[in-house]
């Protein structure tokens, strides 16, 4: 999943090229965004069930209605909101504020920092996208390679890492190796590097033909991740 970050004054127009950017995102795959309100509260309707069961402890507590679905969770932090749109097979999320984040930005109007784009058109964004930066889970990666390989067999594994940069680059290996295998339909060897640790995600995913899937070629490609896992 991408996120792209925007970052900019109140007023500068943000709100603005989010909706245009979304707009086009939506054409090249699912599209999500994250605001901070900040103390703007976003209050739940008083009295109604849906605001007491989310008081009563329901996490998430979610109304349905004939144009949309609604959900609220007790949790306040980005990464658990990144974490859960990941897992449902969002490809790119667009999140507005958090200006702390270290993401690739783009900033709008005259906010000063480190950015990957200013004051940009659409079309700079567009063709930007591989610069952004990457979320990955390991329900995300799997949902990813399922909806791209139908019918097949995914076969994952996860470990963890203290060496970020060997450990994607290795993985970049592992995914150009593989990516003409006969014996596999398409693979995913990726890092999580958004950690607050030195202990890093790597998840290995392999989409299989359903009738003759070949777990060895699987073992094959988790020994070279080997000599980097912590135990």
């Amino acid at each position: 999943m991408k996120v792209i970050h925007i970052a900019g004054w109140s007023g500068s127009g943000k709100t603005t090229f989010i909706l245009e950017l979304c707009s086009h995102l939506v054409h090249r795959g699912r599209t999500a965004t994250i605001k901070h309100i900040g103390s703007h509260y976003n209050v739940l309707p008083l009295g109604k069930d849906t605001t007491l069961h989310f008081e009563a402890g329901a996490d998430p507590a979610i109304g349905i209605d004939d144009e949309k679905t609604s959900a609220s969770f007790h949790s306040t932090n980005l990464d658990d909101a990144l974490n859960h749109l990941s897992d449902s097979g969002i490809r790119y999320t667009v999140i507005e504020g958090f200006k702390k984040r270290p993401f690739q930005k783009i900033l709008i109007g005259d906010l000063d920092g480190k950015y990957l784009l200013k004051n940009p058109q659409i079309p700079d964004v567009l063709a930007a996208l591989d610069q952004f930066d990457d979320w990955y889970t390991m329900a995300g990666l799997m949902k990813e390679l399922s909806e791209e390989y139908l019918h097949c067999q995914i076969v994952s594994w996860t470990g963890y890492t203290s060496d970020y940069v060997q450990a994607a680059g290795l993985c970049s290996q592992i995914e150009e190796q593989y990516a003409g295998d006969h014996r596999i339909s398409g693979i995913r060897a990726r890092v999580q590097r958004w950690v607050y640790d030195d202990r890093y995600p790597v998840y290995l995913v392999m989409a299989m033909p359903a009738l003759h899937a070949d777990v060895e070629v699987f073992s094959e490609a988790l020994k070279l991740l080997h000599p980097l896992l912590q135990s």
